[in-house]
């Protein structure tokens, strides 16, 4: 009861408290309410039009704010309409209305919105408004410095377009901007928002072109847009009425240009949105007209104007229409982070996003808090079956100290089973012991003062021992290693190694005395005793050591053959080269009697028998030839390498240039497709093996119009594997082995001239450079030739 009674009186005084607290803010409220009830009158002068959308946004952000304050307000609006009639009549009229209207009425605060209104306030403030004080918006930094000079009492926000940050955002957005249009009328304020919006490009992107669009007819500057590329944007600043003095509108002329333009199209005022404009940092009218009413309010309740310094701080802010972005594929994560999108279909989660993640975390919480009470039941169930479990583990051990008598009785009987049976088991080993046929020894250790093994003593051994040892186990049993035999055990280490780690070695040893080999398979029975099975390999020994000697007399004999069979190599070499220069004498005496005939009794010779003798000549010179190469072929084979570094891009070009010399009329294509290394080579057989590789392509791309080679070289780890393409006559590639046979040929001589030597010569150069040759091709495709080279050199070959 005492308890309900506290809770009831905690109850009682929070009511209370609550209450307190709602009725001081009532009166407070009551209070203020009573303090404000004085009335102002406010004029609010607009250079524009109604209906104009940035003097609307204006005048908007102006009576929201003073509908805000707590005070009563007459609010008067009046338009100058300066746009539509920039005249001094219509100034002299406008002043005539003003004079007509508030002559005899006392204003509490006028307040400006742009240039043409703040300069008409200033200018007949004495006449028409003596005392007053000016709040003005919508006007720049230059018209404040002309405008207000000489005058006091006046302070408002400067207007501040924001091009830094519009551009910045259209970098951004177009990453590969190379053209930016700047469109502006020029008029006063239109030439400098244009200016300075082109210096502000400038200077954040030099490298992006400016174009101005100001000169002529509006139609002239919407035919401009078309000519714009795409990887441009449109920047508008401000666009009212053009050079032949035709309005346009701020609207109008945006949502004509976005309907003719490829690109994006930026605006740096807010009324530019939902007409086209995709948007940007924009000056917004409203904020502008906020700012001022706020400037406005402060000094309608009694604060000195002198203390409220004009507010210079941009009212600008990011936003984009979605619609653009949707016509122009841009994701929305290339826009600022801080942007406000307009025309976005309703999404739940990103209008409700507090709610939605204050639901969602209340949800988790509730679902941890179901977590752990769930975790806390499980725990308390299973402690409930733990108890369980142990009460039922109590009665059984009752019952089992019951019956321990009984089960005592069983395992004494069971013991003595074990006991016989381990007698049994004992006397099976020792036989198995005792008829190995590997000799087996228990060795017990014998350590020192620091447990290191000094020795071992024998303990057992068995039948077989004795016999591959001829040692008797009543001379040796119960004494040590060196009590039996004079020298000290060699392997002594390893045996300590099998004793202290318990690991089996597997080794080899030699008995000095004996002159036996035997192979030792050690291991720890336990921590006193290390076994040894040990298997006489004497035999085994001398047949690989008999097996050394006739290795060693074979190799012996291969060197002799080897040495044989080069020099019979090099008298073969000698004499072909002696029979090659031997053959071209009476082939060139056949030539040159031909020759003669030709020449003397050409006019005698019947027209088969000149045909004859020319295919003579042609034979001899083609044997020649082929007499040439062979001892080409032959030389290459006997030469030595001098290796140097070449550089294979020179090589290349030297080769491909002296072959074009010989074809001048043929179109060739030649392309190094990759960079090519420099090398360690011999420099004349590569030259030689570029020389055969190019003269090749040029031959078998002699039918095409255009003969195209390509050449060039990959990496691997070991090696540079360069390729020759062409697009030649090809091959059939199930004979590209052939290629590379002495005098094998895929073409007749009728087709394509050739000994078919080039390849194998090719193949035997990069042999002997330590490298690899293959030919790909197919018919009437054209060919590759691939050769490799090393990229490391051993000192052997170097030295070759």
């Amino acid at each position: 009861m005492r308890m309900k009674f506290q809770y009831k009186f905690i109850i009682k005084n929070i009511v209370l408290f609550l209450c307190l607290i709602l009725f001081g803010i009532y009166s407070n409220s009551m209070i203020v309410t009573a303090e404000n009830l004085e009335k102002k009158d406010v004029l609010i002068i607009n250079s524009y039009q109604n209906g104009l959308s940035w003097t609307d946004q204006e005048e908007e952000g102006i009576i929201e704010i003073l509908h805000k304050a707590n005070f009563k307000s007459s609010i008067y609006i009046e338009y100058m309409d300066w746009k539509n009639y920039p005249t001094k009549d219509n100034l002299e009229l406008f002043y005539s209305q003003l004079n007509y209207k508030y002559a005899n009425k006392h204003l509490d605060i006028i307040i400006t919105t742009d240039d043409a209104a703040l300069e008409f306030a200033l200018k007949n403030r004495e006449k028409l408004f003596p005392n007053t004080p000016i709040v003005f918006s919508g006007v720049n930094e230059r018209g404040v410095q002309s405008l207000l000079e000489g005058f006091s009492d006046v302070t408002g926000v400067v207007e501040s377009i924001d091009a830094e940050k519009t551009i910045e955002a259209a970098l951004k957005i177009n990453p590969d901007l190379k053209e930016i249009a700047v469109v502006f009328d020029n008029t006063e304020s239109g030439i400098s928002t244009g200016e300075l919006t082109i210096q502000e490009i400038h200077r954040i992107a030099p490298d992006v072109k400016v174009t101005a669009l100001n000169d002529g007819s509006y139609t002239d500057i919407l035919n401009q847009i078309d000519l714009i590329s795409k990887d441009s944007a449109i920047l508008i600043t401000t666009y009212y009425m053009d050079d032949e003095g035709v309005v346009v509108g701020f609207e109008d002329f945006t949502e004509m240009i976005s309907q003719r333009s490829r690109v994006p199209v930026y605006h740096l005022y807010e009324f530019g949105m939902n007409h086209g404009a995709i948007g940007g940092s924009m000056l917004s009218g409203k904020l502008q007209g906020e700012k001022a009413a706020g400037l406005a309010v402060k000094i309608l309740q009694g604060v000195s104007i002198d203390k409220l310094p004009m507010v210079k701080e941009k009212t600008t802010r990011y936003i984009f229409d979605y619609n653009q972005l949707i016509r122009f594929s841009i994701p929305e994560t290339s826009l600022p982070r801080e942007s406000q999108i307009l025309n976005k279909p309703f999404s739940f989660i990103d209008t409700y996003r507090d709610l939605v993640i204050t639901t969602l975390l209340i949800i988790l919480t509730l679902v941890t808090f179901i977590l752990i009470l769930l975790y806390y039941l499980r725990k308390v169930s299973k402690m409930k079956k733990e108890l369980y479990n142990n009460h039922v583990e109590l009665t059984n051990l009752y019952d089992d100290l019951t019956a321990s008598d009984e089960e005592l009785r069983q395992q004494f009987d069971e013991l003595s089973a074990m006991q016989i049976n381990l007698m049994v088991s004992e006397e099976r080993y020792s036989q198995l012991f005792d008829r190995m046929l590997n000799g087996f020894v228990v060795f017990d250790p014998i350590l020192d003062r620091n447990n290191r093994l000094v020795d071992v003593r024998f303990i057992a051994v068995n039948s077989s021992f004795e016999h591959q040892t001829q040692l008797k186990r009543d001379k040796i049993i119960g004494k040590s290693w060196n009590q039996v035999f004079p020298i000290r055990i060699k392997d002594l280490e390893k045996l300590e190694e099998v004793l202290t780690t318990g690991n089996a070695r597997r080794f080899e040893t030699y008995f000095l005395g004996y002159q036996m080999h035997f192979l030792v398979n050690a291991f720890r029975i336990d921590n006193n005793q290390i076994g040894i099975v040990i298997e006489n390999i004497t035999e085994y020994k001398k047949a690989i050591e008999e097996i050394g000697k006739l290795n060693a007399e074979l190799e012996q004999r291969v060197a002799m053959r080897t040495r044989d069979l080069q020099h019979a190599m090099q008298e073969l070499e000698a004499f072909a080269y002696t029979v090659s220069h031997d053959l071209k004498s009476p082939l060139r005496a056949v030539d040159s009697y031909s020759k003669i005939i030709l020449e003397d009794y050409q006019d005698e010779l019947k027209e088969e028998v000149i045909r004859m003798l020319f295919h003579v000549r042609n034979i001899c010179s083609e044997m020649i030839d082929m007499i040439n190469k062979l001892l080409q072929y032959s030389t290459t084979s006997k030469k030595e390498l001098h290796l140097e570094p070449v550089d294979c891009n020179e090589l290349f070009a030297t080769s491909y240039h002296q072959l074009k010399c010989s074809v001048p009329e043929r179109r060739i294509e030649f392309k190094v497709e990759t960079g090519l290394p420099t090398v360690l080579a011999d420099r004349t057989m590569l030259k030689q093996v570029l020389n055969n590789i190019l003269s090749n392509s040029f031959k078998f791309t002699k039918n095409r119009d255009i003969a195209y080679i390509n050449v060039g070289a990959n990496i691997t780890e070991n090696e540079y594997v360069f390729y020759v393409k062409d697009n030649g006559v090809g091959f059939d590639r199930n004979y590209s082995e052939k290629l590379f046979g002495l005098f094998q040929r895929l073409h007749t001589s009728d087709e394509f001239e050739g000994s078919g030597i080039g390849l194998i010569t090719i193949k035997k150069i990069i042999e002997k450079h330590g490298g690899r040759t293959w030919i790909e091709g197919e018919l009437d495709k054209g060919a590759t030739v691939y050769f490799t080279l090393p990229n490391k050199w051993s000192e052997d070959m170097k030295s070759n």
